[in-house]
Order: structure tokens, then sequence, then C-alpha cells
């Protein structure tokens, strides 16, 4: 990536969002001060979006922090959240939205706080993803409050198996807003994968997404050799024991307060 400074800034005219990216606060490796200092200086991105699994808290701190900062981009708040049915990007959330509940309940919870539903590296069998069925499912309900607002095309982790299929599906049926993130869990790959959009706000990218003029686009690639197997030992780790743990150690919490 370029840096900010750069005079070829999107020569397009068009706005870059990454709106999928690990925090340290979830299972990334980058705290979030490191996080946003590496948007800010080493990215030409106007927006990212913080989706740690099934948890709020990096997201809203990683947007009070911005401002307080008076960074160049703009933090959307969100979370990557586990269906039964896999994994749904909530992105523009003021409040926690409960996992494990089935994809219809979980696009009403985030719709029913003003946040857009995105599904990510869908039909990806390389981690828990919405396959076509319930994907389909979704589409075609009646219901004003039960609906996908984007489809991630574009992700360099985990989309890549089934990105040829979800994009031509969408083009010749389902028609929706077409994102794409990094899915990052490391600095370097922040904004390997984002979304164009007409704008430079977070306010503009919900139109372009309702008007369905975003584009998902691979920016550039990323590989395991480039990030060292310490760091990725270290982040499978956090994400195949401590993160599991916290959620555990979380749910039973939840289950106590309920007992008592």
């Amino acid at each position: 990536m370029r840096g900010k400074g750069s005079a070829d800034r999107h020569p397009n005219g068009l706005g870059q969002a990454d709106l999928h990216i690990h925090s340290g606060l979830g299972d990334g490796l980058a705290p979030l001060p490191q996080l946003l200092e590496y948007v800010e200086h080493q990215t030409d991105l106007d927006i990212i979006a913080i989706t740690d699994h099934d948890d709020l808290t990096g997201g809203l701190r990683a947007r009070d922090l911005a401002v307080q900062k008076g960074y160049s981009f703009q933090v959307i708040a969100g979370t990557e959240v586990t269906t039964l049915e896999g994994h749904l990007l909530a992105l523009f959330l003021e409040r926690p939205i409960p996992s494990l509940r089935s994809l219809r309940r979980t696009v009403e919870a985030v719709h029913a706080q003003g946040g857009i539903c995105v599904v990510p590296h869908p039909m990806s069998w390389l981690t828990r993803s919405v396959g076509q069925r319930s994907l389909e499912r979704i589409i075609a309900s009646p219901r004003e409050d039960v609906f996908i607002d984007a489809l991630e095309i574009v992700n360099p982790m985990a989309g890549r198996v089934s990105y040829k299929k979800v994009q031509r599906l969408n083009q010749a049926i389902y028609g929706l807003a077409e994102t794409g993130g990094s899915d990052a869990h490391f600095l370097r790959q922040i904004g390997s994968g984002c979304t164009s959009f007409p704008g430079r706000t977070t306010e503009e990218l919900r139109l372009a997404v309702a008007a369905r003029s975003t584009a998902g686009v691979l920016a550039f690639a990323t590989s395991l050799k480039d990030l060292g197997a310490i760091e990725i030992l270290a982040q499978q780790w956090k994400s195949l024991v401590v993160l599991p743990g916290k959620h555990v150690r979380s749910f039973v919490r939840k289950l106590a307060r309920r007992a008592s």
C-alpha cells in the first residue's frame, strides 16, 4: 500500500474501505492503537471496519479512538457474528448481537438497530460460511426486515475458493451489493481486499451499499510465508485456544446472572 501522503491516492475518484478486520481484542495480533496507526500511515483506506468474532468491543473502542486521534479515516463498529448457518458481518452497530442463533434471527437483530448485514466468504469451505441454500432462503424471504445487504465477493483469506461461483450467482440471480475485505489478522494483510465506492465517508458507503454501487477489489496479495512462523503460531493460538475460552467464560457468566 502506498500511504496517505501519496499523490496518486484514489486516481479513479472512488473511496476505499476494508470492511473485515480482526484486532488484538479478538483473534487478530495487533493492539488497537498499533492497528489504527498502521491504517493511518501505511494505507490509503478511507474507512475500516473492526469485526472481531462475536464481540463488538474492539469496533466501538477503535471508532472512539480514531475520532480522538483525528485520523484521516473513519471506523465502523462491527462484529463477525457466528450464526448457526455460518458467519455474518454485522456493521454499524451500537449494541452486541447474540451469537449461535439462526441466520434469520441474527439478520433481524442487526437490522433492528439500523445495522447492515454482509455475508463474508460465502459458500467457502475454508471456514464457517453461509451456504447457498441458507443464503437463498434469506433472499427469498418476504419479510421486510429479513434481507442481506451485501455479499463479500473479495476475501483474500477464506473467499478464494468460492469467489467465481458467488460472483456468477450474484450477477445472474441475486443482484446484491458486492464488497471486499481483507479478513486481516495481521497488520500486513490490512487493505489487501477492500470495497470501492463513490464517496469517502461511512454515510456515503451506506448509500452506495443500498444503491448497489460498491465493488470488491483485490488490492494486493499476501501469503503465509510473508508473515513468519512465530506470528502465524501466535495467531492460531489466539484463534483456537484463547478466543474460544473467552467466549465460554462469557457464556458461563451470562448463565450465572440469569440463575441468580
